[in-house]
C-alpha cells in the first residue's frame, strides 16, 4: 500500500455473526447508528467506522432482506473481512456474501470466527475446517482465518494487525483522473444542507469544484469536502468521501447516483457485459429473464440479452447486454453482480465491457468477437485508454512511446488502425487526442456560453479567456482555439473581437427592466455634463441597476470613462466635441478652463474625463495644459 492511499474495508458474513461487535472492537465506533438497528439488534444500513488514518471500514448488513444494501457497500472496497460465528457456523448469507465478494473480485481479505467463547477449542478447529473447504476456488482462498471474540476481546489484537498486513498488500486503484462517486449515503447537516458520501473511485474533488450528479445530469457546486470527518483540500481515489452540495434538497439525490466530473460520464439504458452464471444456481438462465442489477450502489431492474447462446445454465460464462429500465452510470471494466427478480438471490454477475453500445443482433460471430477483444484487452484500446486520462491534453507522439513502453512502430500501427474506427483526431501534425474527447469539449464549449447567457441574461458575450479558464479539466489552447473556429465558421458562434456570443443570442429586457433603464437614461439626460456616479445609481435603484448598468455599458450606450463614472454616448460626443472646439481655439487648455468649458462640471470628474481622453488617444498632456493628438 503506497503511503498516500486509503483503503476502504469492507464487513460480511451472515446476520448475527458480530460483525458489528467486531468493528465496535477494533475501533470503538458502534456502527448501527439507526434507532431502528439499535431496537432490532442488526445492521439494516451501511455503517462506517475508521481504523487509523488509512483505512475506513463498511459495516453491511448481514440479513438476506438487506442483500442490496450489502452489495451497495461491498462494490467499492478493497479488502474483505468475512465473520462466521464459530457456534453457527457456516449459514445462507455467508454463502450468498463470499459468492458476491468472489464475483466483485474483491483484492483479498480475511476470515473471522467469532463467538468462539461459546464454544469449545476442538469445535473451533472444526469449523476453521469447513471454512477452508468453502473458501477453496474464491478470492478468499488461503486468506488467514482468525479466532476472535468480540465479547471479551480475545484475539481483537491479532485480527488488528492481519488487517493492517493484509492492508499494506493491497494495490493502488487503477486511476483515470476523471472523478467519479457512487453515492451510498445522503442526509442532512443543519447549517450545511445536503451532503452525500461515497469512496472516490476515480480522480478527485475539491471545494468549489462543478460536479455533475447522474443520471439526473444537474450541475452542482462543492461547497466543502470531508475525510474522516475533517474539511479537506481535495479527496482522491479510494478515500471515503462526505461532500456537501450547494443549491439541492436531499429528497433529489438517492443512493445509486453518481457524482461527477461534468460531461464525461453518460446515462444509459444499455451496457454489453462478460457474465458469469454461479454454479450454485439450481436453474437455467433464458433469454431475456427480468433481473436485479447491481452497479456500483445501484440496484437497476434490466433485462438480460444473451448474444452467444439461447440458454445458460449453472457454471456457464459468455457474453450479455443489459438492457435497464431506467438510466444506470458506469464506466468500462466496472464489476456488477446479478440477482434474480424472485424470488430474490444472487446468481451471478460480470465485467462491463462497453457503456455506449449499439443494439445487437443475438448469435452473430462478428458481435461476439469484438466482445471477445475487449474482454482481452485489445492494445489499441491502451492506446485509446491513455488519450482518455489526458482529457482535453494532445499528446505527442513521442512521449507516448515512453508513457506506454512501445516501440515507435507498434505505437504507429495501433494509431494507424485506430485513425480507421475514427477514434483519434490529430491536433496539427503531430499530437493526438481522442476523438470522443474532442467532441466533449467540443460539446462543453458549447454548453458553457449557453449556460453564461442563461445566468447573465443582461451579458451579450463572454470573453474567450474566461470562457478557457472555466473549462474543467484545462484545455490545450490550440484544441481550444480550433473548436471556437469551427463554431465561428459554421455560424454558432458570433464573435467581436475577444467576446463570444451564441449567434442566436439576443437580449430581451423585461417590462420591469425597460422601466429600470429608462429611469437611469433619465438621470443622464437631465445631467449631461454632471452625470451620477454607477454606486449613485445602484443604491437608488438596487442590485439590478448594476446589472443595468453593465448592459449599458456592454451595448455601448454608456461610455466609462472610469470605474465609477459613466457618459450617455451622446452626452460624450458633446463633451468631447466642446473640448476639441476648446484646444483648437485656445491650442491648449488647462483643467479650469476645460471645467468652465465644460458648464462647471465638478473637478474630480473633469479629472478622469481627461484622463480617459488621454488614455483613448484624443488628448494628451503637455505641462499643466491638455492638447488635442
Amino acid at each position: 500500500m503506497d503511503k498516500s492511499q486509503h483503503v476502504i474495508l469492507g464487513m460480511a458474513g451472515h446476520i448475527d455473526h458480530g460483525k458489528t461487535a467486531i468493528v465496535k472492537a477494533l475501533t470503538g465506533t458502534d456502527t448501527d447508528r439507526l434507532k431502528e438497528e439499535k431496537e432490532r439488534g442488526m445492521t439494516t444500513d451501511l455503517g462506517f467506522a475508521f481504523l487509523g488514518k488509512d483505512i475506513t471500514i463498511i459495516d453491511v448488513p448481514g440479513h438476506e432482506k438487506f442483500v442490496k444494501t450489502m452489495v451497495a457497500g461491498v462494490n467499492t472496497i478493497d479488502l474483505a473481512v468475512l465473520v462466521i460465528a464459530a457456534d453457527d457456523g457456516v449459514m445462507p448469507q455467508t454463502e450468498e456474501h463470499l459468492e458476491i465478494l468472489n464475483l466483485l473480485r474483491v483484492p483479498t481479505g480475511l476470515v473471522v470466527l467469532n463467538k468462539i467463547d461459546l464454544v469449545e477449542p476442538d469445535w473451533v478447529e472444526l469449523v476453521a475446517d469447513d471454512v477452508k473447504k468453502l473458501v477453496q476456488g474464491t478470492v478468499l482462498d488461503g486468506s488467514p482465518i482468525i479466532p476472535v471474540s468480540a465479547l471479551t476481546n480475545h484475539g481483537i489484537e491479532t485480527l488488528n494487525e492481519e488487517i493492517i498486513a493484509a492492508a499494506s498488500k493491497v494495490r493502488a486503484r487503477k486511476d483515470k483522473g476523471v472523478f467519479r462517486l457512487p453515492v451510498d449515503r445522503v442526509f442532512t447537516i443543519k447549517g450545511f444542507g445536503t451532503v452525500i458520501a461515497g469512496t472516490v473511485l476515480s480522480g478527485k474533488v475539491s471545494p468549489d469544484d462543478t460536479v455533475e450528479l447522474l443520471p439526473q445530469k444537474a450541475s452542482l457546486r462543492v461547497r466543502g469536502v470531508q475525510v474522516h470527518d475533517k474539511p479537506v483540500d481535495s479527496a482522491t481515489v479510494g478515500y471515503r468521501t462526505a461532500i456537501n452540495l450547494g443549491k439541492i434538497d436531499k429528497e433529489s439525490i438517492e443512493r445509486g447516483d453518481m457524482l461527477a466530473e461534468p460531461g464525461y460520464y453518460k446515462p444509459t439504458y444499455m451496457i454489453d457485459a462478460h457474465f458469469s452464471l454461479l454454479s450454485s444456481w439450481t436453474r437455467e438462465l433464458k433469454n431475456q429473464t427480468r433481473v436485479r442489477v447491481h452497479i456500483g450502489t445501484s440496484e437497476v431492474i434490466a433485462r438480460i440479452i444473451l448474444l452467444d447462446s439461447d440458454i445458460y445454465t449453472p457454471g456457464d460464462e459468455g457474453f450479455v447486454q443489459l438492457h435497464f429500465e431506467k438510466p444506470v452510470v458506469a464506466d468500462r471494466e466496472d464489476r456488477f453482480v446479478i440477482r434474480s427478480y424472485s424470488p430474490v438471490r444472487t446468481i451471478g454477475g460480470g465485467i462491463i465491457l462497453d457503456t455506449n453500445p449499439t443494439k445487437h443482433r443475438r448469435l452473430k460471430d462478428k458481435v461476439i468477437a469484438n466482445l471477445e477483444k475487449l474482454l482481452k484487452g485489445d492494445p489499441n484500446l491502451v492506446v485509446l485508454e491513455h488519450f482518455n486520462r489526458n482529457r482535453f491534453m494532445p499528446q505527442m507522439k513521442e512521449e507516448l512511446t515512453k508513457s506506454l513502453g512501445v516501440t515507435k512502430e507498434e505505437l504507429e500501427k495501433r494509431i494507424q488502425e485506430l485513425e480507421k474506427e475514427e477514434l483519434v483526431k490529430w491536433i496539427g501534425k503531430k499530437r493526438l487526442m481522442s476523438t470522443e474527447n474532442y467532441d466533449i469539449l467540443k460539446r462543453k464549449i458549447y454548453t458553457l456560453v449557453e449556460s453564461f447567457h442563461k445566468e447573465n441574461p443582461l451579458k451579450f458575450a463572454i470573453a474567450a479567456g474566461k470562457l478557457k479558464q472555466i473549462i474543467k479539466p484545462p484545455a490545450d489552447k490550440n484544441v481550444f482555439d480550433e473548436i471556437i473556429a469551427l463554431y465561428k465558421e459554421d455560424g454558432t458562434f458570433f464573435i467581436e473581437g475577444d467576446q463570444i456570443r451564441l449567434a442566436s443570442h439576443t437580449v430581451d429586457l423585461s417590462p420591469y427592466l425597460q422601466e429600470l433603464r429608462a429611469k437611469i437614461d433619465k438621470l443622464f439626460l437631465d445631467a449631461p455634463f454632471n452625470p451620477p456616479k454607477n454606486e449613485d445609481i445602484v443604491d437608488k435603484y438596487g442590485e439590478n441597476a448594476q446589472k443595468m448598468l453593465e448592459y449599458l455599458i456592454e451595448s455601448g450606450e454608456l461610455i466609462q470613462v472610469d470605474k465609477g463614472q459613466c457618459f450617455t454616448k451622446e452626452g460624450y460626443t458633446t463633451v468631447q466635441n466642446k473640448v476639441a472646439t476648446l484646444l483648437r481655439r485656445n491650442e491648449g487648455a488647462a483643467i479650469g478652463e476645460m471645467r468652465e468649458c465644460l458648464e462647471g462640471m465638478p473637478r474630480k470628474k473633469t479629472v478622469s474625463l481627461l484622463e480617459y481622453f488621454d488614455r483613448t488617444g484624443f488628448t494628451y498632456r503637455d505641462g499643466d495644459v491638455r492638447k488635442l493628438k
